[in-house]
């Protein structure tokens, strides 16, 4: 659900523009970054917890360079189709689906804006451990809040690049009343995300 927010650390495609050594700065060439990402959700309950997963639309974003010389990605926007989020019980995404009004509000959406990824890019590369944090605008039905999110785990090969991005929801901070079960098992307000994104980059001549 969190998903959303993955998107933004496209601007890890960074990595495709070194500079050379003692060569004078140059304008990159313009690159279009496509991607897609799995989501895996966690949702806690009374009973037990709850893995789900659902998959984002494919996305597109473009790597420009900031008045200060920065290399940045102005916009990154993604959705993730209510309909395809699955716990693997038709009852329980039944309800699901009911608490988000996914016939009024279909998608959650999430974005980033003015992503710096140069410092992205540093951050997670400091080791196998090395993590990067990213604000995401989550909207889900019609609240949009500020999250926080850690991207990581990033790999590249050639004009693709992998990463991790995790962050945790909170139900009521969007307005969201958590579903029951007979009225005793209950779901938690907190909800763990974890997208994974694969970006593909391609450079204009």
């Amino acid at each position: 659900m969190k998903i959303r927010t993955g998107l933004s650390l496209a601007i890890l495609v960074a990595g495709f523009f070194p500079s050379s050594a003692g060569a004078a700065p140059t304008e990159p060439a313009p690159a279009t970054i496509r991607g897609a990402c799995d989501v895996a959700f966690l949702i806690t309950s009374t009973l037990h917890d709850v893995p789900g997963s659902a998959r984002c639309l494919p996305f597109a974003a473009v790597l420009a360079r900031a008045a200060a010389g920065r290399q940045v990605i102005p916009t990154v926007e993604v959705d993730v189709p209510v309909a395809g989020m699955d716990t693997r019980n038709t009852t329980r995404d039944g309800k699901m689906r009911e608490m988000f009004l996914s016939e009024r509000f279909p998608r959650i959406h999430a974005a980033a804006h003015d992503v710096d990824v140069e410092r992205l890019r540093v951050e997670t590369g400091k080791g196998r451990e090395g993590v990067a944090s990213i604000d995401l605008l989550l909207r889900i039905r019609d609240v949009e809040r500020k999250v926080r999110a850690t991207a990581g785990n990033l790999k590249e090969s050639g004009e693709r690049v992998t990463f991790d991005l995790e962050f945790p929801v909170s139900l009521g901070e969007f307005d969201l009343k958590p579903p029951s079960v007979l009225g005793i098992i209950r779901v938690g307000d907190k909800v763990s995300v974890k997208a994974t994104f694969t970006l593909t980059v391609s450079r204009s001549p």
